[in-house]
């Protein structure tokens, strides 16, 4: 028997065709948000919104912010995957309750508190912005997001074709707090999955 896991996985592909007249239960969105809720985020941080749009004229008006591509309009639902970039700042006092929700000893939050600081100015930093850093997480989320609707029977596609900027306008984001990170379209093909291209598992796994 597959795992179902596996199933799921096989069952996912970017769908680029999407059936306009198939919506979505309520049910089935919640339990995926679930699994977005649910999602990992490095040091427990969260810090992210998901934007769940459904109705048709938001997503008329989202689509020419997303290349014009098609899956933005006939998807049941789309998923705007938001990234809150200022609460990772060491000296945001969001750092301080995340830690403190743990219900350690003060020490040892006090601790945690100063390895998060060094590990930020030292690893992130100086490599990435803390928007590049928080939408490392977001994609977590977004990969749980398309696994639990495959495992659904629910078609997804990822999409980073999209203007940032116009994205955050046309949604009337508050770019204080937020910054759009990733798109993804959930709906019902309305045609066949095509082939799945990978390349072999020997190129892409080794173990030592």
């Amino acid at each position: 028997m597959m795992n179902p896991v596996i199933k799921a996985l096989n069952f996912r592909h970017a769908c680029k065709l999407f059936d306009p007249g198939k919506k979505i239960p309520k049910e089935q969105i919640d339990m995926i948000l679930t699994a977005a809720h649910l999602s990992p985020t490095s040091f427990g941080l969260e810090a992210w919104k998901y934007l769940v749009i459904s109705s048709d004229a938001v997503k008329l008006t989202l689509r020419p912010a997303c290349w014009n591509q098609p899956q933005i309009t006939d998807a049941s639902h789309v998923i705007v995957i938001l990234s809150k970039p200022g609460l990772v700042d060491p000296s945001n006092e969001y750092i301080k309750l995340n830690f403190e929700r743990r219900g350690l000893p003060q020490d040892v939050t006090k601790a945690y508190i100063e390895k998060y600081k060094h590990h930020m100015e030292t690893e992130v930093f100086p490599r990435m912005s803390a928007y590049a850093w928080c939408s490392k997480q977001c994609y977590i989320g977004l990969a749980n997001i398309m696994t639990t609707a495959a495992s659904e029977g629910i078609d997804s596609c990822p999409i980073e074709g999209f203007e940032k900027e116009w994205v955050e306008k046309v949604l009337n984001i508050d770019t204080k707090q937020y910054e759009a990170a990733v798109v993804v379209a959930l709906g019902y093909r309305a045609k066949e999955q095509p082939e799945r291209r990978r390349h072999s598992i020997d190129r892409v796994v080794e173990y030592r």
